[in-house]
């Protein structure tokens, strides 16, 4: 790929720092919101608190923007455009994990310790919510008619845990007819140190996330009569122990680079020093060699292939262990980049089955469609990424994690996520861990990129 000159990170838009101020202020009342969720949503008077403070902090929104509930708190504003021809989303979950003692100060009564906030959900993900709403709140309020698009703000309340908020959503847009241009999640973020040979910084969009399917595979006792005299071979624990070892050393998902993938490295080439840069400026010619280096790592060998996990196993009862189990039950949890490969593996993971007579049935299916990063809606983020952030390398990626936005495959035809939080290694490390925090600079650029983003969106 082409090689963009970069320029020097004082040059990126940004806000005066009274404006920062001010939204280091609104920011600071949602950070102190506990909006852990709970199945018991015992934290629900926090949850009521923090839509109260969004509803005094952003008055045109609350004002101007229809706004729906879906289950327990996931909310959605929508913006509607004079002529709108296309729907636009961008989302941003408000429940956080929890926080504990190794934190250095409370981590729901936000500090500010030199240039940075502190506090659960500055990155993860209140900060780039806060951005969402306030870009919209000040274009509302200079009079921007988003006049070609009807923009919706989407932020549920238990993503964290895997919950129904988006999920209730996305069943209202499906049953109302509502689709989707382009949806705009977190997922991605500015990086530095994340591959080899290259010391700029890189903004990474996700184009894809890996996709979940959930299996029963069950073995039952073969043979019939008293416990005590079935042969140690219709042992229905054995025959499921035999099948897991089997499946974990069986070679199933080999590891293949699809697009996105490939992308990655291919647009970072250009910027890698020697030798880097011919490994990864010839990317057909050495992908053998680049292959068999990410395979032997679990964190890039989940970029290149389907993973296998058994999660659960039950046999036998507790209440008397002298009682031969006539039955045995494992959960097999695989994440894959495409289907065709899952379902091609998933004939040897049965052929292995079989041998053991174990019976293997689906249980769920979440399946996640992939997104082009030559995409009109992929090229819009990547032109306002180098306007408002000059100094960083925009590049695609597939995201191992999981996100929100892969509830909309159905009815969205693009789906990107990204957040523009720029993170050092410090900042990295504290998501979803002590002591996380958000330079106080970057709240304002979070901002600009938001404005800047919707306003060629509609222009799109």
């Amino acid at each position: 790929m082409k090689k963009r000159e970069l320029k020097n990170e004082s040059l990126r838009k940004n806000v005066s720092e009274e404006t920062n101020q001010k939204y280091v202020t609104i920011l600071r009342k949602m950070i102190d919101c506990k909006t852990v969720f709970t199945r018991d949503l015992v934290n629900q008077p926090e949850y009521d608190r923090f839509y109260e403070i969004l509803a005094q902090s952003f008055p045109q929104l609350t004002a101007k923007a229809k706004r729906m509930t879906f289950g327990s708190g996931c909310f959605v504003y929508v913006i509607e455009g004079k002529n709108a021809e296309k729907n636009i989303m961008l989302m941003s979950h408000h429940d956080v994990v929890d926080g504990d003692s190794s934190w250095d100060s409370d981590p729901f009564c936000s500090v500010i310790k030199e240039d940075s906030l502190f506090g659960r959900g500055t990155i993860d993900t209140k900060t780039p919510l806060f951005a969402i709403l306030m870009a919209c709140e000040e274009l509302l309020s200079e009079g921007y008619d988003f006049y070609g698009m009807n923009l919706y703000i989407a932020s549920s309340n238990n993503e964290e845990v895997c919950g129904d908020g988006i999920v209730l959503a996305v069943d209202y847009f499906k049953k109302n007819g509502i689709h989707f241009d382009t949806v705009l999640d977190e997922g991605g973020a500015i990086t530095q140190g994340m591959l080899p040979g290259i010391q700029q910084k890189s903004a990474f969009v996700a184009v894809h996330e890996k996709s979940r399917h959930m299996y029963s595979c069950k073995a039952m006792q073969l043979t019939k009569g008293h416990g005590g005299l079935n042969p140690n071979s219709d042992n229905v624990i054995m025959r499921m122990s035999q099948f897991m070892d089997e499946v974990n050393r069986t070679k199933i998902y080999k590891g293949k680079f699809y697009p996105e993938v490939k992308a990655t490295f291919t647009s970072h080439a250009p910027y890698m020093s020697f030798p880097m840069n011919v490994l990864f400026g010839h990317f057909d010619l050495f992908a053998p060699l680049i292959k068999k280096i990410m395979m032997k790592n679990p964190q890039t060998s989940a970029m290149l292939s389907t993973s296998i996990s058994f999660t659960t196993f039950f046999a036998g009862t507790k209440s008397d262990p002298q009682i031969k189990a006539k039955e045995a039950e494992t959960t097999m949890f695989l994440r894959c980049l495409r289907e065709e490969d899952l379902y091609e593996g998933l004939k040897k993971i049965k052929e292995i089955g079989q041998k053991y007579g174990i019976e293997i049935e689906e249980l769920y299916r979440d399946f996640c469609k992939p997104s082009s990063y030559t995409s009109r809606s992929y090229q819009i983020l990547e032109e306002v990424m180098n306007e408002n952030f000059p100094d960083v390398i925009v590049s695609p990626y597939l995201l191992t994690a999981g996100t929100d936005a892969r509830r909309f495959s159905d009815i969205a035809d693009h789906i990107l996520r990204f957040a523009p939080i720029d993170l050092d290694k410090a900042q990295y490390a504290s998501i979803h861990a002590a002591n996380e925090h958000i330079k106080i600079k970057n709240i304002g650029e979070c901002v600009c990129f938001y404005k800047d983003f919707v306003k060629r969106m509609e222009r799109k």
